[in-house]
């Protein structure tokens, strides 16, 4: 593993190549003088992706369908690369669904990595795995953090997650397959917008604000790239995990006060943060009435866990991976807003 980026003989695989963060972390890894094979589904729309990264870039990629969920093909992906990127994952469905579609392919990926001799997996995990609702008010998330024992109780993407770090670090100390893991918190971008469940729950036209006061955990979408390829080429951090958030993290109101400066409507209905475990208490109480036709959105273990008031930490990542977050959250924000996300 080189002890610095450049390296131009370097052979890797970038899974999830086509989705919101893979292409911008191709066009890293491009930039760096990588040869990058990206695995990618049939039917992906690889020219929008060529378009993306530009055509002197894309002379230094090749594209490969193929099915995470076949162990052959997995062989045939990571052999003669030095890095594994595993950035493809299921986004949303039922807990099984999300299973199926994260945590095996991660499992079959990683043991073709381990049987080819690949010099480093990097895993893009999600900074939504810690247990959180055990800390403190206004206490310091940060990688010494445990992760959710009971990830069940928040939503089937949060519990796909857990057991798909889970199996990584299973294969890893059995192979000897070095292995580092990123958990990236909310990332937005110009496809993705500012309104994530950590400010508030939309209802159609309506964004019901949870608290307001609480840090929501941003990442720019360019800036997470950049800490995902600096994973793969940074020496010296076999075995690491990292939070990536940005600095400057706004509050609830803050990102809703911004919205509407921008010339976005919404309607918003703000629950203060001391009234929320008693609204939950009551969505818990009607659901288990209505014998779960009414599903309980809001629960007070999901409160504790996605808005208590909380402080982020990204100082393992700047002192490791040597990752600044090079655009600023106000930066990232006018330009998220002027792409019409």
């Amino acid at each position: 593993m080189s002890s610095q980026t450049g390296n131009t003989a370097m052979q890797v695989l970038l899974t999830g190549a086509t989705g919101f963060l893979g292409r911008r972390v191709l066009r890293e890894l491009l930039d760096e003088g990588c040869a990058v094979r990206c695995a990618v589904r049939s039917g992906s729309d690889v020219q929008s992706l060529r378009d993306f990264v530009g055509s002197r870039r894309w002379n230094r990629s090749e594209t490969v369908n193929a099915q995470l969920a076949n162990t052959d093909q997995c062989g045939d992906l990571v052999r003669d690369c030095d890095v594994v990127y595993h950035a493809a994952a299921a986004l949303s469905g039922s807990a099984s669904n999300l299973v199926m579609n994260s945590v095996v392919p991660t499992r079959n990926l990683m043991n073709a990595a381990a049987e080819e001799g690949v010099g480093r997996f990097v895993l893009v995990s999600s900074l939504g795995i810690y247990g959180s609702q055990n800390l403190r008010r206004n206490a310091v998330l940060d990688e010494e953090c445990p992760v959710d024992s009971a990830g069940h109780l928040r939503d089937p993407y949060t519990y796909s997650k857990i057991l798909q770090e889970e199996v990584a670090w299973k294969i890893s100390q059995e192979t000897g397959l070095p292995l580092v893991v990123l958990r990236p918190g909310v990332i937005f971008g110009d496809e993705r917008g500012v309104l994530s469940h950590r400010v508030g729950l939309q209802l159609g036209g309506l964004l019901l604000r949870i608290g307001g006061g609480q840090r929501v955990p941003f990442t720019y979408v360019e800036n997470c790239a950049e800490a995902v390829k600096l994973a793969g080429l940074r020496a010296g951090i076999d075995g690491q995990f990292f939070n990536v958030v940005d600095d400057d993290l706004p509050t609830g109101r803050q990102v809703l006060r911004m919205y509407r400066k921008a010339g976005r409507k919404l309607r918003v209905i703000g629950i203060p943060q001391f009234a929320t475990n008693w609204l939950a208490r009551f969505n818990e109480w009607y659901s288990a009435r209505t014998e779960q036709q009414i599903p309980a959105v809001l629960t007070r273990y999901r409160v504790q866990a996605m808005w208590k008031p909380l402080q982020y930490s990204n100082s393992r990542a700047k002192e490791l991976l040597g990752w600044h977050p090079s655009t600023s959250f106000d930066e990232a924000f006018e330009k998220t807003m002027a792409s019409g996300a």
